[in-house]
């Protein structure tokens, strides 16, 4: 009997940690526009991100990466949050690319008369290809 109440806790414990593998990472809409030049994105369901901002010649501008505090490993919806700063930059078009372990988004950014617009759907999206060990 206690032999099949361990199997049975080990198989349960099995199946959610497969089911978290499996769920999709959402890359939501992104605030529009802000006279200071800067934007806020948010990633949600992901804990661990490689963000990068190009210009329109795709010379990397910046790279980081972001991590959110995961207390729980089997809790899929976590967020991240950021800002950037997009003072320093001149008018024109960038381009925000954010990374996780399934999917690659990129954002298409348009800087100009001292405002920063981010637009809300993505100029491109792929998905990785997961292998599962």
């Amino acid at each position: 009997m206690k032999k099949i109440l361990k199997l049975s806790l080990v198989l349960i414990v099995v199946l959610i940690a497969i089911n978290t593998r499996a769920t999709d990472v959402r890359f939501p809409k992104v605030e529009k526009a802000n006279p200071k030049k800067m934007v806020t994105f948010a990633l949600n369901d992901v804990n661990k991100a490689n963000v990068s901002l190009y210009d329109s010649n795709d010379q990397l501008l910046h790279t980081e990466k972001l991590y959110t505090l995961n207390l729980n490993p089997l809790k899929s919806n976590d967020k991240i949050v950021k800002t950037y700063d997009l003072n320093p930059l001149a008018d024109g078009i960038y381009y925000l690319v954010a990374e996780s372990k399934t999917k690659v988004v990129k954002y298409e950014i348009i800087v100009a008369n001292k405002t920063a617009t981010i637009m809300s759907d993505p100029y491109s999206e792929v998905y990785k290809t997961v292998a599962v060990k």
